[in-house]
């Protein structure tokens, strides 16, 4: 009953928003840097790809339902939710990076269609 109260004062629920996201985005930060310590500047054992694929997933799951509550025009920092924008696509891009690249035949066949005379 207390935590109920205390949510009800002006204030405290933006905070408490604020300070969660502002949590979460710090998380996606050191994330963002072990990647590129562990996993893009090394080569990875499967043990360590196969961690780094299953808590991108997770990351990438969970950081666009936080974004969905930043982005709202009420969220009381914008410039947290830009950034947590940002962090979103970085996300993003590792995914492509790591985990969506084509196959040689499907890059060979693109590389054809662009240049279909030859480079």
């Amino acid at each position: 009953m207390a935590a109920t109260v205390a949510l009800a004062k002006p204030g405290i629920v933006h905070e408490a928003a604020v300070n969660q996201v502002s949590q979460w985005s710090d998380g996606i930060d050191r994330f963002i840097q072990w990647q590129s310590e562990n996993i893009l500047h090394t080569t990875p054992s499967p043990k360590q790809q196969e961690g780094h694929r299953e808590a991108l997933k997770w990351l990438l799951r969970l950081t666009k339902v936080i974004h969905s509550v930043a982005s709202d025009p009420e969220f009381p920092d914008r410039s947290l939710a830009l950034q947590l924008e940002a962090q979103k696509r970085q996300l993003e891009e590792s995914w492509e990076l790591f985990y969506n690249q084509p196959s040689p035949a499907e890059a060979e066949k693109i590389l054809s269609e662009a240049f279909p005379h030859g480079s």
